[in-house]
């Protein structure tokens, strides 16, 4: 297994293949409450189809006034740097003129309605490249995240499962971490698979339903039919999660990825202000108001 891409560190283990484990009683009663909270499926349209399996990025954007950040603005430089073909997903207000500007940018666009969460972007954004391109393999990724600051398609070249994440965590359960994570050889079969967690019937738009019933369930549901695992995971024992409590120590050992709320919900929760800001610099990324 290759280890230059992913190394470990203290509190942190690589190459993890999934174990289903036991939800606590509260978060079983918590996913009951949330189930009713279900709704219609936000509406979506393809701007450009993508053409062709091979390796594919998508990017899923949330524009709600059609602008695009600072932080958006570098992910798109360094996705289109990437020796692969891009998907963007995004967010906005129909027929906003922001679409034509990232089409020029992409391979392949789909415009998604402001409602739902990242899953209803990559229900989407998946069954569209499940259409157009079977076969392809993916790197889904969405703006929760700074960077990247190394190249994903690697990460792409060397996942050993079917579902890979570049995270996973044993908070409520085992499971991969929904801001990025790859499918290989994505087709209607996989969609059929993981479509209990992840469907265009469907969609839940409250953080706390999409947490419960999607990100925490993703990987035991693509378990039942396919090998799952993750590129970095922690137990719970040291650390509750890689990308919040040891940010620096992860993109040391080769995690491409910062999270964005390090320096906005949760500045100064997890980490020193001053030392995120300078790593932030450091990676050469522009600073953050």
């Amino acid at each position: 297994m290759p280890t230059e891409l992913a190394r470990a560190f203290e509190g942190a283990t690589t190459h993890w293949t999934f174990k289903p484990s036991r939800p606590r009683w509260d978060i079983v009663l918590r996913r009951w409450s949330a189930r009713r909270t279900r709704r219609a499926p936000p509406e979506h349209r393809l701007v450009q189809p993508p053409a062709g399996p091979g390796r594919w990025l998508m990017y899923f954007m949330y524009l709600p006034q059609g602008q695009l950040s600072i932080h958006q603005r570098f992910t798109l430089e360094r996705l289109e740097a990437e020796d692969a073909k891009l998907m963007i997903v995004c967010a906005c207000p129909p027929d906003h003129p922001v679409l034509q500007s990232l089409q020029e940018r992409c391979d392949a666009l789909c415009w998604k309605a402001l409602e739902g969460y990242d899953f209803s972007a990559y229900a989407a954004g998946l069954s569209e490249l499940a259409r157009h391109a079977p076969g392809a393999d993916v790197l889904v990724l969405n703006d929760s995240m700074l960077g990247p600051f190394g190249p994903l398609l690697p990460f792409i070249e060397q996942a050993p499962w079917r579902l890979t994440g570049l995270s996973a965590s044993a908070l409520s359960e085992n499971h991969i971490q929904s801001f990025a994570f790859i499918v290989r050889q994505l087709d209607t079969d996989f969609l059929q698979a993981v479509a209990p967690v992840l469907s265009t019937r469907w969609s839940y738009d409250q953080p706390n339903a999409v947490i419960l019933l999607q990100e925490t369930l993703l990987a035991r549901v693509a378990h039942r039919h396919m090998d799952v695992g993750a590129y970095w995971y922690t137990d719970g024992s040291r650390h509750l999660d890689l990308a919040l409590n040891c940010p620096q120590q992860l993109v040391e050992a080769g995690f491409p990825l910062l999270k964005r709320s390090l320096f906005g919900k949760f500045a100064g929760t997890f980490q020193d202000p001053a030392k995120m800001q300078a790593l932030l610099r450091r990676l050469g990324h522009p600073d953050l108001g």
